[in-house]
């Protein structure tokens, strides 16, 4: 198991606490675990979360195969 920071934005307490309730949510359907949320101001506030290290290879698979087509998609369009 890996542990993942997530940043959690919002200007006021009530943002951050809204924000980190849907975090919780989107990320719970992909597997993580909620371990605790640390409150450090506007932007400096993260959630922390227990992932397997399997999702977190899959998920960096995904990014690196969407910004490959889109490296294929410019250089085509700039080849024609």
């Amino acid at each position: 198991m890996a542990i993942k920071n997530i940043v959690i934005g919002g200007f006021t307490k009530e943002q951050r606490e809204k924000e980190l309730e849907k975090t919780k949510v989107k990320l719970s359907k992909k597997g993580y675990k909620f371990l605790k949320f640390e409150e450090k101001g506007a932007l400096k506030s993260v959630a922390i979360f227990e992932v397997d290290e399997a999702i977190l290879k899959k998920e960096k698979s995904m990014q690196l195969i969407v910004v490959g087509v889109g490296f294929m998609i410019i250089a085509a369009i700039l080849y024609f």
